[in-house]
């Protein structure tokens, strides 16, 4: 293994306290490993920090929480920066690569309602808060007759909108409120065969210089060499289907006994159409699982008139 001849490390984050605290929990991991590196992270503001009153399917597409980070690798002013991994496009610049992808934190989506009411005791024409089409899809199985409103801020602003009476529900990602030590009922959880996660929710993904060799051998004692197979999967089916966050997909796959075992989405939640399908392979065949899944849920898509949007 290289030498860690870079006694000191920048890291980039997002401003945010999530960004800022799953940041300051990866550092901890490569501080752990390597006590005589020292870590100094850097807050970096983002196209989708600053855009806060306009959903983000309405804006920019995927990538609006990363180019700026990306951005000060390539000029040299941090080492690496630490993503939410679903906020990654599926293709990245050429000179940058993901580097490592720590252990994942739960993927699942919870819904949470106040009074801790549960689906069924919500009114039939509840409001729930969630601007993701590929949690309106799903959760409109649940609840047909909900309607969906536009949910931005941070984690905190939107349980206040909850508290506030802003909406009757809200979806957030069971990871967000885990990390920042958040307290989440039992019931609220969403089991993924429900509700199939985004393309690698619950995952940090750490991205450097393809070339600083340095940084990656020291990001890479931190991998969890399931997570990365199980990315690998889903991240293949988004390149291949070619979608972003403007239209409802989503991918989730594990590994069990040397096998990749995926379960995929994609619908249109404008008219409530939905196609899931299930696949495994052996987990050298990752990448092939996923693209596989996604050639079939194109050819199902285009029988079914479902159009792909993309960015």
């Amino acid at each position: 293994m290289l030498m860690m001849k870079n006694k000191k490390y920048i890291v980039a984050t997002r401003p945010s306290l999530l960004a800022y605290t799953q940041t300051q929990q990866t550092v901890a991991l490569l501080q752990a490993q390597h006590p005589d590196c020292e870590f100094e992270i850097i807050k970096i503001t983002t196209h989708g920090d600053t855009v806060t009153d306009k959903p983000l399917t309405a804006f920019g597409g995927t990538g609006v929480f990363v180019k700026e980070l990306e951005n000060a690798i390539l000029q040299h002013k941090a080492h690496f920066a630490v993503h939410s991994l679903k906020d990654v496009p599926s293709i990245q610049p050429p000179s940058l690569v993901l580097a490592s992808f720590p252990l994942r934190e739960d993927p699942r989506d919870v819904l949470l309602i106040k009074n801790n009411l549960s689906l069924q005791d919500l009114d039939e024409n509840c409001k729930i808060g969630t601007g993701s089409p590929r949690r309106m899809v799903q959760i409109a199985e649940l609840k047909p007759t909900a309607t969906f409103a536009d949910l931005r801020g941070n984690i905190d602003t939107r349980l206040q909108k909850l508290e506030d009476g802003h909406y009757d529900a809200i979806v957030l990602a069971a990871a967000g409120l885990n990390r920042l030590g958040k307290k989440i009922d039992a019931k609220a959880y969403l089991p993924v065969e429900v509700c199939i996660p985004a393309i690698g929710q619950g995952s940090i993904a750490i991205e450097c210089r393809m070339d600083d060799n340095e940084t990656i051998a020291l990001l890479r004692t931190i991998n969890d060499s399931h997570t990365e197979m199980a990315i690998l999967a889903e991240r293949a089916f988004m390149k291949t289907v070619g979608g972003g966050c403007k239209f409802p997909l989503g991918a989730y796959a594990i590994i069990n006994n040397n096998m990749v075992e995926m379960s995929v989405m994609l619908g249109n939640h404008h008219t409530n159409q939905i196609i899931k399908l299930s696949g495994a392979a052996p987990i050298d065949e990752a990448e092939f699982l996923g693209n596989s899944l996604a050639e079939k849920i194109i050819n199902e898509a285009a029988i079914q008139g479902i159009e792909i949007i993309r960015n």
